[in-house]
């Protein structure tokens, strides 16, 4: 890899750290520097990677610029019912553990609302077999304890306990990190305010935990 981008003379280099290699890039631009110039590539067990299936890949700009052949690609990619409950979870953590950092989280919001508006939270939660592969998975790598000590059960969570909808302080704390990334054009025309974002998460919980009925 390193030698791939030395031979294309690209302003990047490649670093190892573990069972991780960051591509690190000369940005054209800063902004607030709330995304860092640097591209993750991460190996290892914690991932699962399925259920996955070949998916066709345009670039966006394919459709506002003429004249230009963009390529496409075919590659094997996690499909997204599991990226919805991987998010949920990571979701739920932050909020039984009542965090008062959130640096670079209010994402996971904004991706689960997303999901949702393309169909993908509602076949998620009927979902109920890759609902608790992610939960055993996630209680075997990522063992997290609640605010009072308690250990998070990802089993419950997926099980009627869905909790999407920060409270107290987190909440204030993960509103300002999601106000840094809208002001650093993250998201482009799709910016809601974080408020918005909650409330759609608060009713999407609701539906998760009544699916499982």
């Amino acid at each position: 890899m390193a030698t791939a981008l030395a031979t294309e003379s690209l302003p990047a280099a490649a670093r190892i750290d573990g069972d991780r290699i960051f591509i690190d890039y000369t940005a054209t631009t800063t902004g607030t520097g709330y995304v860092a110039p640097s591209v993750l590539l991460e190996f290892g067990a914690r991932s699962t990677g399925e259920p996955a299936s070949p998916r066709d890949v345009a670039c966006d700009a394919a459709e506002l610029v003429n004249g230009v052949l963009f390529p496409t690609a075919r590659p094997r990619v996690m499909h997204a019912e599991r990226t919805f409950w991987e998010k949920a979870t990571a979701i739920h953590v932050f909020c039984k553990q009542e965090r008062l950092h959130g640096d670079r989280f209010a994402r996971h919001w904004h991706d689960v609302v997303r999901l949702d508006d393309a169909g993908f939270a509602t076949a998620a939660g009927d979902d109920r077999v890759l609902a608790n592969a992610v939960a055993r998975h996630k209680t075997m790598f990522f063992a997290e304890k609640a605010a009072d000590g308690s250990p998070i059960d990802y089993v419950a969570a997926v099980n009627g306990h869905l909790q999407l909808v920060p409270t107290g302080a987190a909440a204030t704390i993960l509103a300002a990190d999601s106000a840094r990334m809208i002001g650093d054009g993250l998201l482009l025309e799709d910016a809601e305010r974080f408020e918005a974002l909650v409330e759609r998460c608060g009713a999407l919980s609701t539906r998760a935990n009544a699916a499982v009925g």
